[in-house]
């Protein structure tokens, strides 16, 4: 994955790319791959899918803010199940199970680095699969700033969110330099709201082109009257 364009042409230079991962960076439309828990099931002899309910509905708004460890989270389900495997051995199968890159949005993204652009990362997470995150998608993408809920104690529904990932971007005196992609109208919404230029990813046919005219007015300093794109 690589870009043609010559180095010097930094056209988008000013520009602060931010990116979700699930659902952006990451493919969670399991069109050809298992869904996670699925995984996880199959290699323990398990039923993950009851994490739904017993992780995700009961405690995961405290641990996808920090406020909770998910190794607490989790070992209190599985000695509710009863099951045998351990926590270490369900997050290291999910996490690397649920790890597949959208290469097209990836070669985008090195394409729109290659021209100037900023790339960060914004994305609901708690620690310990933030930091597999960080790790693994430092290796394709040239990152310069990573903010995640578990580690600012707010998710991207809640406006207090995109202050903190203003200093963390070093964007708090320029907000509409960024543009933001995410898959979820909710966090777009309340990003345009801040001031942030949004766009909703659903991998529709002219999602290149729509991005890289929200990177170019970000670089020019004008404004999106629109809001948001996408819908």
């Amino acid at each position: 994955m690589h870009s043609d364009r010559p180095p010097n042409s930094l056209v988008l230079e000013g520009a602060v790319l931010a990116l979700d991962v699930d659902g952006v960076t990451l493919d969670s439309s399991f069109d050809k791959n298992p869904h996670w828990m699925t995984v996880v099931s199959a290699k323990f002899d398990i039923d993950a899918h009851l994490l739904r309910t017993e992780l995700f509905e009961r405690s995961w708004p405290d641990v996808v803010r920090g406020r909770q460890p998910i190794e607490v989270a989790l070992a209190e389900v599985i000695n509710k199940m009863g099951w045998t495997v351990s926590v270490e051995e369900i997050l290291e199968c999910w996490f690397e199970a649920d790890y597949f890159l959208d290469n097209e949005m990836i070669e985008a993204v090195i394409d729109w680095a290659n021209q100037g652009a900023r790339i960060v990362l914004a994305t609901d997470q708690e620690h310990r699969r933030a930091e597999f995150l960080r790790s693994r998608l430092a290796d394709v993408l040239p990152l310069s700033g990573f903010v995640y809920s578990g580690a600012i104690g707010y998710v991207k529904e809640e406006r207090e969110f995109y202050p903190v990932a203003d200093v963390e971007f070093g964007t708090s005196e320029r907000v509409q330099s960024v543009v933001f992609v995410d898959d979820r109208i909710e966090n777009i919404e309340v990003a345009c709201r801040h001031g942030w230029r949004g766009f909703q990813f659903e991998n529709q046919v002219s999602w290149r082109r729509d991005i890289d005219h929200l990177l170019q007015e970000a670089t020019r300093g004008r404004l999106n009257r629109a809001g948001y794109s996408g819908d």
